[in-house]
């Protein structure tokens, strides 16, 4: 996907010099956050072997209890959006709990689906609209970061990546496996190059935007929980071999029942930042395609719709894929379905590789 990437960047390029401009790259940087957030929550349930089309509706419903709950009721912005994680979260337990009774996810979100499409009726004033201009809760997605505060925060970041490679080359040298400076230098250069790269793009105008924040602080704590901790371990276990996985001890229920609730708690983060971006929250909020680009994220990233295998980081890098598409179709004035064309084909490439790498259909003697 990385080449992927770096192939729609070049033919959008080469049409237009803009599209790798400071400014666009800024704006698309923003643009796919609200799916890369949702894409994070996806592929927690997927990797569980679960499916789920209900989390982007559950986003705009969440957004509508924030947004009431400050600009409507003045309570808190901190109030506002526990309240709304908490909501996003209360609705998935109830449906991971009929997923764990034996209904397939799919019917289960489906339905969930469409009844959320009813409750965020519900919640939102007579009107069916909240305008949250000029509110805090407009500073969600406005806030920027100082350029010097954003490197400060790059250095740390890699600081800590040396750290912890360093913590990992020196545990190898103590079980007597080979070991290299090579595996620290090389990636720890390739993270500084990123971080500051970014950092140097993004901060062009206003500083770096919130919502990038938010999204490279919920990625680093995904990373570090699927990677670095027993949960992480029967994650992917239970994905991989679910009966296995409930042989070994593993208490699958409860990992399903985990992933169902990180997607809630996801949810509505990316409700929130997308309703401050749009500065108001409707009975369109969460639909549209949202739900599609965010589960082909997760999967044109690099995540198996089979369960067991991916990476947290396969989110931003499918948003990534998707989103550069969107963009360079806008900028280029093209027609809507031709981003739709190059979408769906570059979702179902990765579909087939996913296929292939999963049940080796291209092994002599298998289909």
């Amino acid at each position: 996907m990385l080449v992927v990437l770096a192939i729609i960047w070049a033919v959008f390029y080469s049409q237009s010099p803009a599209y790798l401009s400071f400014q666009n790259l800024t704006n698309l940087t923003l643009q796919i956050v609200t799916t890369a957030i949702l894409a994070l929550g996806v592929v927690f349930v997927l990797l569980v072997g679960e499916i789920d089309l209900s989390s982007a509706v559950l986003s705009g419903v969440c957004a509508a209890v924030a947004a009431g709950l400050t600009v409507n009721s003045g309570l808190p912005l901190p109030v506002g959006i526990a309240a709304a994680v908490a909501a996003g979260m209360a609705v998935m337990f109830v449906q991971a709990q009929a997923v764990m009774f034996g209904v397939p996810s799919l019917i289960v979100t489906l339905g969930g689906m469409v009844i959320l499409q009813g409750l965020i009726l519900v919640v939102l004033p007579p009107e069916f609209t909240i305008s949250v201009a000029g509110t805090p809760f407009a500073t969600i997605a406005s806030a920027a970061i100082p350029a010097g505060t954003s490197y400060a925060l790059a250095a740390v970041a890699t600081l800590a990546f040396v750290a912890y490679r360093l913590f990992q080359y020196r545990e190898r040298l103590s079980t007597g496996s080979l070991a290299s400076l090579t595996t620290i230098i090389v990636p720890s250069a390739l993270v500084a190059a990123v971080l500051f790269g970014g950092v140097f793009t993004l901060t062009r105008q206003r500083g770096l935007p919130m919502p990038v924040l938010i999204v490279a602080v919920m990625l680093l704590i995904a990373w570090y929980v699927t990677t670095q901790t027993r949960y992480g371990i029967h994650l992917y276990a239970v994905g991989g071999d679910r009966e296995a996985a409930q042989r070994a001890g593993i208490p699958v229920r409860r990992m399903v029942l985990y992933s169902f609730l990180v997607l809630g708690a996801c949810a509505a983060v990316a409700g929130m930042v997308d309703a401050s971006r749009q500065l108001g929250v409707s009975v369109t909020s969460g639909s549209g395609p949202l739900m599609l680009n965010a589960i082909a994220a997760a999967v044109v990233g690099g995540t198996s719709l089979f369960g067991g295998r991916g990476s947290i980081w396969s989110a931003l890098l499918g948003a990534l894929v998707i989103g550069s598409i969107s963009n360079g179709v806008q900028l280029l004035g093209l027609s809507t379905e031709v981003q739709y064309f190059a979408t769906g084909s570059v979702l179902i490439i990765a579909v087939a590789v996913d296929v292939v790498l999963t049940r080796g259909a291209l092994l002599p003697g298998r289909r």
